[in-house]
């Protein structure tokens, strides 16, 4: 009875009309779902979980615009929300957007030790999920577990796509994990120097995958999913996960207003049944399950220094200050990134050779100029910063929609730039002082 008078309240109110990316239209939605996951992925799932439940229904953004969604509790409005992220359930946990069912959250034990689960019950892991760099098989092997040092190199110029954090939930684990695992000023220098490398910052974490196979860069920074076939016509990507990456858990959570409908309940239930975990090996899927008896199937072999350490509640905090410094330093610039970075590495080179102090420290303070952010690290997470940029620092790439902070970061990075290429031409001029020239 709960369940019929539960259908005819979302068909009174328009809680949802017909399915978006899975099943027939016109059939009243039993249970509305928000998903940053590609619709070749999250169709078997919602046919299947439909067949024996009744219509679910899908709406698929991108992960930063999912929060604003749930946020903002646009229609239709979610029961359930479906993510890669850990990052987006914590920071619509920390608003009080999601409804917590501890009595659904399993012990780590089952799942081999990996805490896949948020012991609140915000959250229930159903895959896990690996940042790192794919590549066409047939190019240059990387290794087995490079680091992000790697990418800084000059030999990659050029060569690398990856996502605006601002766009894709999965790139902002990249950054974030790169900035907790380095500390915040070493983290951004390296970000800055990735940067300079960047053959192009993509719309979608799927252009990653497709600027790869169209041979626009060679490497790409993503999921591991995204590695695998898109579909039949293409062959899977190679595959390396980023040292010092931690394993997420691809999640799905009950949202506050999903919280009397007991399909929500259900749905993950689902997801972590011997069903739902199975339909994670379909090779157009190939995700890892969680249930430690599926991994061999999967081809992963969990490494114990690889255990889930990420610290998503304080990425959630951060979120709209890192994507806009991200946006500001790189997404935006990145093409003059590079071209500055290529002369103060030039000017460098020579330094090695002449040995002028003067020149070494003209070099370092360009270097400094491009490899630091107007945002100390103990205002990376201040309520000031983040109240000013929330309600557009977490859509869009505009960059005329941040309001004055964002306009402000803006000029600095501009300064910045400006002041470096002001510094490699003193010290070019310091080269030809001693006899020395850029064609020498």
């Amino acid at each position: 009875m709960r369940r019929i008078l539960y259908s005819l309240l979302v068909v009174l109110t328009a809680h949802g009309l017909g399915a978006t990316g899975a099943g027939a239209q016109d059939v009243p939605c039993r249970l509305q779902i928000i998903t940053s996951f590609p619709e070749s992925f999250f169709r078997p799932f919602v046919e299947r979980f439909s067949r024996d439940h009744g219509q679910a229904c899908v709406t698929n953004k991108n992960t930063i615009a999912l929060i604003r969604h749930i946020r903002e509790r646009r229609r239709p409005i979610a029961d359930v929300v479906w993510t890669s992220s850990p990052v987006a359930f914590a920071a619509l946990d920390a608003g009080g957007h999601m409804h917590r069912r501890p009595d659904l959250a399993l012990d780590p034990a089952e799942f081999g030790g990996f805490s896949v689960d948020e012991e609140n019950g915000a959250r229930f892991g159903f895959a896990l999920s690996r940042i790192g760099l794919m590549w066409k098989p047939d190019g240059k092997v990387l290794g087995s577990v490079p680091g992000v040092d790697l990418l800084t190199q000059h030999r990659f110029r050029n060569r690398i796509g990856m996502t605006s954090p601002a766009r894709s939930g999965t790139t902002h684990l990249f950054v974030e994990t790169v900035l907790q695992n380095e500390g915040w000023e070493r983290g951004w220098a390296l970000l800055s120097r990735l940067g300079s490398n960047l053959a192009t910052v993509t719309a979608r974490s799927f252009g990653v995958r497709e600027g790869i196979v169209r041979d626009r860069f060679g490497l790409g920074i993503g999921i591991d999913f995204l590695a695998k076939a898109a579909h039949e016509a293409q062959a899977p990507l190679a595959f390396a996960p980023l040292q010092g990456s931690a394993i997420f858990p691809a999640s799905a959570g009950i949202a506050r207003d999903g919280a009397l409908n007991p399909l929500a309940a259900d749905f993950v239930r689902f997801l972590r049944s011997d069903t739902g975990q199975n339909l994670l090996l379909r090779p157009a899927i190939a995700r890892i399950p969680v249930k430690p008896a599926l991994w061999a199937q999967a081809g992963f072999r969990p490494r114990r220094e690889s255990a889930y350490t990420f610290d998503a509640a304080l990425a959630a905090r951060r979120l709209p200050i890192v994507n806009a410094l991200f946006d500001e330093m790189i997404t935006y610039r990145h093409l003059e990134l590079a071209e500055i970075r290529a002369d103060i590495e030039k000017l460098s080179d020579k330094q090695k050779t002449v040995k002028d102090p003067l020149l070494n420290k003209l070099v370092a303070e360009a270097r400094d100029k491009m490899e630091t952010v107007p945002v100390a690290a103990f205002m990376s997470d201040a309520g000031e910063l983040i109240s000013q940029l929330e309600g557009n620092g977490l859509t869009g790439l505009s960059r005329d929609s941040g309001g004055t902070l964002r306009d402000s970061w803006s000029h600095d990075f501009s300064n910045r730039y400006s002041r470096a290429r002001e510094l490699i031409a003193r010290g070019n001029a310091r080269l030809a002082e001693l006899g020395f020239g850029l064609r020498r």
